[in-house]
């Protein structure tokens, strides 16, 4: 579920992918926050490590795949995977990129990353986070699934006990994130919030698929089953799987789309309940939205969405292809 990080549930977190995972768990709220304190955000520790490609020194500039849909009316629709959190120094703005961005009129992203850190997110996370009174993680997981969740939690500094009161989801969401950031990813390095701060800075409008709290529902309104479903196959990702999220974006930064696809949604096959609430239902609804709206008037739109939105038999190009659209990429 690491690929979550790709998919949007910045992303992620987790989640992967999304993580594709949405994109306010691209910094990890505090452990243990006292019951009647709000949730803060740390403040960056250090710049991460840059991650060269093997057998380099420097990594080279990346060369992410990138989708273009030329409207009947003239205008044209970019599709550009996001991945939440990057290895910090990385160069992924391509030229068809930056044409694209100064093109545009609109840019779409998944949801607006300003409100992630707003006062009423805040206080709406602080609500939803924690267990029931006298419920912890130990009481929620049988002890073989509590071994290989405290194990893993240790592989990220995150001791179990401090994430015992933390419903299942946002466990796995911290887990997802703390094991990024330990690898050496940065959060402030995510594809989504540097392409919005420029679109900002040229003065393009900006719209969104969801809310925030939209995203955020995703998981808190999860059944019980699907949640512990979700924390451990986060939990089994970061000790069976530790490359997982470093070949994931080695395969993003060379544009390899049917290694992409490998990664991210490999695992999915086994939490499928999962996949189609987090991805594959959200797909159709933006699917909805682009055919409804955006295709509709003479303008160009760039949309950026995580990476795992845009890969795939159910990913949007394919489905926009499905309906008939001519989808220029891989």
């Amino acid at each position: 579920m690491l690929g979550s990080l790709a998919r949007g549930c910045a992303a992620a977190l987790l989640v992967l992918g999304a993580l594709a995972v949405p994109a306010w768990a691209e910094a990890p709220v505090t452990l243990d926050p006292p019951k009647d304190a709000p949730v803060t955000l740390p403040a960056p520790v250090g710049e991460p490590e840059t991650i060269p490609l093997p057998g380099e020194t420097v990594p080279k500039p990346g060369t992410p795949a990138i989708w273009h849909v030329t409207k009947p009316n003239g205008g044209t629709i970019t599709l550009f995977g996001s991945v939440h959190l990057l290895p910090a120094g990385r160069d992924w703005h391509t030229p068809a990129l930056n044409a694209a961005l100064d093109q545009a009129e609109t840019v779409v992203f998944e949801t607006p990353l300003d409100a992630m850190n707003s006062p009423e997110t805040m206080a709406y996370l602080q609500k939803h986070i924690m267990n029931p009174p006298g419920v912890t993680l130990s009481t929620l997981l049988s002890p073989e699934d509590k071994a290989v969740v405290e194990k893993a939690a240790g592989e990220v500094g995150a001791p179990f006990g401090m994430m015992e009161g933390f419903r299942p989801w946002f466990a796995s969401l911290q887990l997802a994130v703390l094991y990024a950031v330990h690898d050496g990813f940065d959060p402030n390095s995510g594809v989504d919030k540097k392409v919005e701060a420029d679109a900002k800075a040229k003065g393009k409008k900006l719209d969104y698929f969801e809310t925030t709290q939209e995203q955020l529902d995703f998981f808190v309104t999860m059944p019980s089953a699907q949640e512990l479903e979700f924390l451990l196959s986060t939990a089994k990702d970061i000790l069976e799987r530790p490359n997982e999220l470093r070949d994931m974006v080695e395969a993003w930064f060379a544009g390899d789309v049917a290694k992409l696809s490998e990664t991210i949604n490999g695992g999915l096959e086994e939490t499928p309940d999962i996949a189609k609430l987090i991805l594959y239902d959200r797909n159709v609804r933006w699917v909805e939205k682009i055919t409804s709206t955006y295709m509709a008037d003479g303008n160009d739109y760039l949309i950026v969405v995580g990476a795992g939105h845009l890969i795939g038999d159910k990913g949007v190009p394919a489905l926009l292809r499905a309906k008939g659209l001519k989808v220029e990429g891989p």
